[in-house]
């Protein structure tokens, strides 16, 4: 166990020193990268410092008494400043004073529920007795509640960035926030778990730690990768124009003297209106050019974004990228019924796919691959004729 502890201590170290120099340069002067960074820097210090002081002061030959106190005091601001560091990036910046502090009361009353245990067990904090450990069970909860309210807050920040990418580009990116979904999974099952290594002993306890050091890595790894990446940027971008929507959706709201329900705002007279600018869009073959956005699509339509959003949702497609895909599948079998000659990246082309996407979306959406399609057709045409 002792080699296992120097080991996380000096790849924590590591793994810190490299947000502190050399993420700068990949950063800039972004805030909220610049935050999150130090969030997570902070965090895995103090991992450090506490491994540090476990293999210096060999607390586990001590006792579990002793270790588990030890981690109680560290853990909690550490998984604190681990889940901050991942909201910060979801909210872009936008967290409340609660979110940013909730780990200092969460802190407090872990330690008070030790402290109580010594003053009226009669005996050091750290001898072993029964009260102590009930004492460090309620704090073991109190640090579970810490985590499960965070990790809420990240589920419902993945909500929220899945339904603004799906309304802002023109195909699924989904995979755009698979390093957030890991993450937030492998945070939360590492704080669930922690009573793990907090109470157990022996290879148990050392298999666990080697499995938890394995979490922080991955996610330190995915946090690099998704900085010094585009697809931040990209998250940002449909982000941006999902709150700037929702602000013309609050003054047209305003106008029209509602401030519950769009519906209100989508007169009939509107309506007609955005009717007859999509079918022109489309005949135009607007939905047919790689690399749309809604904005981009709202913009040539000649109509606000948030009224092209809402028409969409009214007129039963789930997003606007669903949307756009279905008018693009529905051509894309045209094509190739029409030039059965034209290979997949011409049609793929054509439709505005690229053509890595083309035959993945096709084969999702319609069950087939674009040359089984046309067996298929063929068959049924032989079969009619």
């Amino acid at each position: 166990m002792s080699e296992v502890q120097f080991t996380a201590v000096v790849l924590l170290s590591l793994m810190a020193l490299s947000l502190v120099m050399l993420l700068p340069s990949y950063v800039g002067r972004d805030r909220v990268m610049n935050r999150s960074r130090w969030l997570m820097t902070a965090a895995l210090a103090l991992l450090a410092v506490q491994f540090l002081l476990q293999h210096s002061l060999k607390l586990r030959q001590m006792g579990v008494t002793q270790a588990v106190e030890l981690n109680l005091v560290f853990f909690i601001p550490c998984s604190a400043l681990l889940g901050l560091s991942v909201l910060n990036l979801q909210r872009q910046g936008r967290l409340s004073r609660m979110e940013r502090w909730a780990a200092v009361p969460t802190w407090v009353a872990a330690m008070a529920c030790l402290l109580w245990a010594e003053r009226t067990d009669g005996q050091p904090l750290l001898a072993k007795s029964e009260r102590v450990l009930w004492a460090e069970v309620a704090a073991s909860i109190i640090y579970a509640i810490m985590q499960i309210y965070y990790f809420v807050l990240q589920m419902r920040e993945l909500v929220r960035l899945q339904h603004a990418l799906d309304n802002y580009y023109d195909r699924e990116r989904g995979k755009l926030l698979n390093w957030f979904r890991l993450s937030v999974g492998v945070l939360a099952l590492m704080a669930l778990s922690v009573p793990m290594l907090i109470f157990v002993e022996g290879w148990t306890l050392a298999m666990y730690a080697v499995l938890f050091f394995a979490g922080i890595f991955y996610v330190w790894f995915c946090f690099v990768r998704y900085v010094i990446s585009h697809e931040s940027l990209r998250v940002r971008e449909a982000d941006r124009e999902e709150q700037r929507m929702k602000d013309e959706e609050r003054v047209a709201a305003g106008s029209a003297h509602t401030a519950t329900n769009m519906e209100t705002v989508l007169t009939e007279s509107v309506r007609q209106h955005i009717d007859t600018a999509v079918e022109q869009w489309l005949a135009a073959g607007g939905h047919l050019k790689n690399g749309l956005t809604s904005p981009i699509a709202a913009d040539a339509m000649g109509i606000p974004r948030y009224q092209l959003t809402e028409w969409v949702k009214t007129s039963g497609y789930a997003s606007f990228s669903r949307w756009i895909v279905g008018l693009r599948i529905e051509e894309a079998k045209r094509t190739l019924l029409a030039h059965r000659d034209w290979s997949n990246e011409t049609v793929a082309d054509h439709c505005g796919f690229s053509r890595s996407h083309f035959q993945k979306t096709f084969k999702k959406e319609t069950g087939f691959s674009p040359s089984e399609f046309l067996e298929a057709n063929r068959t049924a045409t032989q079969c009619e004729a």
